[in-house]
């Protein structure tokens, strides 16, 4: 039994190995096209033409609707794991100072000095959809982060208020965990001039689009479902013709043996569509491939390659429609299959005239927004986020980016909500450094903006900052973000000012 968890974890990383590079590959995550760019020439200018066309490189959307910040606040946090944890969660929802708890309980940790923000999520429980209301302070300089969750939907914590959180038995208790509002938590309107960026994202990113079709099936090296027959039969017949070697994991071979293997199917997987060209004309294999394209059976179960044959011979359109019904979820950190499957619905949809659907795919390349089984952050380095593709279409990138960075409390559905590592990286490769850097620091020190969002735009600067080359520029922009933070609420001031780098 050993023996066969152990061979099974290893044809797993295998798998996830191999889907970590492409063979014909050489330069970047995904190659790189003439132009340099992730899309090739054509389809950049079917991109630009679809920008023309829908007049977005002017477009400006009005605002129709305000929106609210988060409820959001100071608060101490306290934790008891010892002692009588029954009589402190009494004490606590009896409204017991900070103070006099402290006294009271003296094996508490105690930490003082936290920005709180307030969400409220639906899920599934036990078959049932449930309303939770979730406390979560926002750390700074790798300090911890705490999360307390209510059932229902809570009214928001007045001044002098906790929220308590009482474990008797079960998974890390006994203990009591609370946090403390001297203020109560707030919430504001979203000034105008930051409210029109997020009317701006939803304008750019169609809140009426997905990327996958309703009914699209999870697939991956470790979620592999069984093609159609008619699919089969035309790869077998592909394969057959392009001698395709087998790279398949064999116990009994050496391992100079097995890289042999899979040096031969590297060569072959780099001529492939070469030999596929020559016998892509002859009538057995424009049969066969029509058959497998239109077998309803084939939507959902196809894989990248069929997909590419598809494109290729067949039908952009019927290709499109065959990777949006199907969502590929990563088997390992090494696994590049889920953003290569979003890359080929974004080149696909460029194709198509499909701008919806391509930016939402180009943005989750951006932002690495996939599902994986495990994702170490040794891996995170090598997924590049591309942001000069989309400046290369004269759209308002900055604004997009800013609009898709903020976060509110009534957004539309289905909007669009960027991640501030990424979007941060990504803003290096703006061709307007400069400006970039003066909107985030006006950001940070803008009092009439929520302190949540004031935090967002620091971390967007300082994740930019991080990923600069330049050292004298990121020694320059830290003495600003520095600057900047100053005007921060004075409890999170000495926590968000950053150490200068050597």
């Amino acid at each position: 039994m050993k023996v066969y968890v152990i061979i099974s974890l290893w044809l797993s990383v295998v798998a996830c190995q191999a889907q970590s590079h492409s063979p014909g590959e050489t330069k970047g995550e995904f190659g790189s096209a003439p132009n340099g760019l992730l899309y090739s020439p054509q389809t950049m200018r079917q991109l630009r033409h679809i920008v023309d066309s829908l007049h977005l490189r002017y477009k400006v959307c009005e605002l129709r609707r305000a929106y609210r910040s988060h409820w959001q606040g100071q608060a101490h946090h306290v934790r008891l794991e010892s002692g009588n944890i029954a009589a402190a969660a009494e004490a606590l929802r009896h409204g017991i100072s900070p103070e006099a708890f402290a006294m009271r309980f003296p094996a508490a940790k105690i930490e003082r000095g936290l920005l709180v923000v307030s969400s409220q999520q639906e899920r599934e429980q036990k078959n049932k959809k449930a309303v939770f209301t979730t406390y979560h302070t926002i750390p700074f300089d790798g300090q911890k982060e705490y999360s307390l969750e209510v059932a229902g939907v809570q009214q928001p914590p007045g001044p002098g208020q906790w929220v308590v959180e009482y474990e008797k038995k079960g998974y890390g208790g006994p203990y009591v965990e609370a946090l403390y509002f001297p203020a109560g938590l707030t919430q504001t309107k979203l000034p105008q001039q930051y409210a029109t960026l997020v009317q701006y994202a939803d304008c750019l990113v169609d809140t009426t689009a997905q990327i996958y079709l309703e009914a699209a099936q999870r697939t991956g090296v470790r979620l592999q479902n069984k093609e159609s027959a008619s699919e089969a039969a035309f790869m077998r017949y592909v394969h057959q013709q392009t001698h395709r070697p087998t790279h398949n994991y064999n116990g009994r071979l050496s391992e100079t043996e097995q890289e042999a293997r899979w040096q031969a199917y590297r060569n072959w997987d780099s001529l492939r569509l070469t030999k596929v060209d020559a016998i892509a004309a002859t009538p057995q294999f424009r049969e066969l491939l029509r058959q497998a394209a239109t077998d309803a059976a084939s939507v959902g179960t196809s894989s990248d390659e069929f997909e590419e044959y598809v494109a290729r011979y067949y039908s952009p359109r019927r290709a499109l429609e065959l990777k949006r019904s199907r969502r590929v979820i990563g088997g390992c950190s090494q696994d590049n299959g889920p953003r290569r499957h979003a890359l080929g619905i974004a080149q696909l949809s460029a194709e198509a005239v499909n701008w919806e659907t391509f930016l939402r795919a180009h943005l989750d390349i951006m932002n690495d927004r996939f599902e994986r089984v495990s994702d170490g952050s040794y891996a995170w380095a090598a997924r590049q986020t591309y942001l000069r593709e989309l400046e290369e279409l004269d759209i308002n990138v900055p604004d997009l980016m800013l609009g898709i960075s903020l976060r509110i409390d009534n957004p539309s559905q289905n909007h669009y909500f960027g991640t501030p590592y990424r979007v941060g990286r990504a803003l290096t490769e703006t061709r307007q450094p400069r400006e970039m850097e003066q909107r985030l620091l006006t950001l940070v020190a803008d009092s009439t903006l929520d302190t949540y969002n004031r935090v967002l735009a620091y971390y967007l600067f300082l994740n930019y900052i991080q990923h600069l080359d330049d050292k004298m520029q990121q020694q320059q922009n830290v003495a600003k973000l520095n600057k900047a933070v100053q005007t921060l609420p004075t409890y999170l001031v000495a926590r968000a000012t950053v150490k200068e780098p050597k």
